[in-house]
């Protein structure tokens, strides 16, 4: 005890500074298992997994009162070794890492690397909106034995490339510690270009890249220039298949949370080549994939951990527990994916009816298409586009006919066949009434 004692106060030191002293020396105990704690930190990181696996972007227990629950964490982590989960990133937007203390991230760091240190390799959240509490985050990250920080794009101050670019490159020369990059416009404000990842993939701590934009175009490119050993992980569970077919090495996933063995299946199938298997075993995730996302991230996730008697329903204001309209149909998907045994509250079709419809038209010249996909996201539904055909511009003369042909086909889904109807209904009527769109709705 006195050797790990001195190990961390030393690393500490090093980390913090020397006049650092430790908050909770308690939570540093030692492992039960059989692997002691110094020769954990001698060995250096685990390297993280490629080749279609699943790492999972894990929610962290709460009892119902909000405090953090570390036997249910730790039986959490048990329950993935056993299902076949490749990795686990902890303390992320999942994690609700923004409303932990730093105590509460320290009791999080020391259980998960006391339960699976040595055993998957464990990816810690440490990006904030400032490049110095960045730095100090991820110090702390690798103190508490983490084998690589997850560091997102800063949020809300919207950087520009040279602003990001010299942002990681300022962790990545401050921590001896693999650095995967974040990218999620959607919740950050800004968007990592391709140029930008690949300046800072040549750098010897970027070993990866989350990708949550939704462009899976970007895998190939990104696969050419930064090799087979940078690793590229989709941060969009309904892509994530795709991705993988495309080159990418997995999937940083929430649904794994409710069902890691069948996000671990997919994924080893589509990074086998067998697309035909990853789609079968999707197919039942389809649901999930869209409807843990009814409610912001991480609110549905941790109301279906619950539902399945793996947590309590604990979470943290400012979010607060799943709204009771959506309870059906989260339950539905859990079913669907046979997380849970179907019952009276999966009453209806296992995930959301719906409709396919061709548009045709001037959709883009005259803003059909996005009136269109407008009404479906105000009524509540979703949607898959898909055999988008625009036509060439016309030349007559020296001039543009800026009126452009096109057709696009649209698989429309809402919560029930009622919620369908009136989606489709809006539309009908909006392609009625935009006559410059010489517009039609043809339901298939």
């Amino acid at each position: 005890m006195r050797v790990l004692l001195a190990l961390i106060l030393a690393a500490q030191s090093a980390a913090f500074g020397p006049h650092a002293t430790p908050r909770r020396l308690g939570a540093l105990r030692p492992s039960r298992s059989s692997r002691s704690s110094t020769t954990m930190m001698a060995r250096g990181p685990m390297p993280l997994p490629g080749g279609g696996k699943s790492l999972v972007a894990l929610a962290t227990p709460m009892a119902d009162d909000g405090a953090v629950d570390l036997d249910a964490l730790r039986a959490l982590l048990r329950w993935h070794v056993a299902e076949g989960t490749a990795g686990v990133v902890i303390l992320g937007t999942t994690g609700e890492a923004s409303c932990l203390t730093n105590e509460e991230k320290e009791e999080v760091m020391a259980a998960t690397r006391e339960e699976i240190g040595g055993v998957l390799p464990i990816v810690v959240g440490t990006g904030t909106i400032s490049t110095a509490a960045t730095i100090a985050a991820t110090k702390q990250a690798k103190l508490f034995g983490a084998d690589a920080a997850l560091v997102v794009t800063p949020y809300y101050v919207k950087p520009s490339q040279a602003g990001l670019l010299a942002h990681f490159t300022a962790v990545a020369d401050a921590v001896d510690l693999p650095i995967v990059l974040y990218n999620v416009p959607g919740r950050t404000g800004v968007d990592m270009t391709v140029e930008t990842t690949v300046k800072l993939s040549k750098h010897a701590n970027v070993v990866g890249l989350k990708d949550a934009t939704g462009a899976n175009n970007r895998v190939g490119p990104l696969r050419a220039v930064c090799g087979a050993g940078f690793r590229q992980y989709s941060g969009e569970d309904g892509m994530a298949r795709d991705y993988v077919t495309q080159g990418g090495d997995g999937v940083i996933s929430v649904t794994a949370n409710v069902a890691p063995a069948a996000v671990a299946q997919v994924m080893a199938a589509a990074g086998s080549g067998d697309a035909d298997a990853a789609e079968k075993v999707d197919a039942s995730l389809q649901s999930l994939h869209r409807d843990l996302f009814c409610e912001a991230n991480p609110i549905p996730v941790k109301w279906a951990l619950q539902r399945m008697g793996r947590t309590a329903g604990g979470i943290r204001s400012p979010l607060s527990p799943l709204d009771l309209d959506f309870h059906d149909r989260v339950y539905a998907a859990l079913a669907q994916a046979s997380c849970v045994e179907g019952g009276a509250e999966t009453t209806g079709s296992f995930g959301w009816p719906s409709k396919d419809l061709v548009l045709r038209g001037h959709l883009f010249d005259t803003g059909l298409i996005n009136q269109a996909l407008d009404i479906i996201e105000t009524s509540g539904g979703d949607l898959e586009l898909s055999n988008l055909n625009v036509s060439p511009n016309d030349q007559f003369n020296t001039e543009f006919n800026f009126k452009r042909p096109s057709s696009v086909d649209i698989r429309v889904f809402g919560v029930d066949d009622d919620a369908v109807a009136a989606i489709v209904a809006r539309l009908h009527s909006l392609v009625e009434v935009m006559d410059k769109a010489e517009g039609s709705l043809t339901e298939v």
